[in-house]
């Protein structure tokens, strides 16, 4: 499971200053090295199905007695968890701003 740190997405007080100062909308050339959320959010959800995956097939091997290895199997089933439990958080989390932000008064 690959994780990439948060700290490489561009901060929202970086963009909304640059907002403020363009007077009509320019398509901004991106950034190579700079991840968006759309990728942050498609690696969580990657990395959330290929654990589960790997947790299926974990669990048929110890169905059939094809497994020697218990706790590599409780890992993989550890992991699987906590990748869907990531990206039920962070889903939620998205859903919440985007009720804040239709909330809003203008």
């Amino acid at each position: 499971m690959n994780i990439t740190p948060l700290a490489n997405v561009t901060p929202m007080s970086a963009i909304s200053g640059e907002l403020g100062k363009a007077t009509h909308i320019q398509e901004q050339p991106k950034s190579v090295g700079q991840p968006t959320f759309l990728d942050v959010f498609t690696q969580i959800f990657g990395d959330a199905v290929d654990t589960n995956q790997i947790k299926s097939a974990d669990m048929i091997k110890l169905m059939l007695g094809d497994t020697d290895n218990i706790e590599e199997m409780m890992l993989n089933l550890r992991k699987a968890e906590l990748a869907t439990d990531l990206l039920v958080n962070v889903r939620n989390a998205v859903l919440d701003s985007y009720n804040d932000i239709i909330r809003m008064q203008i």
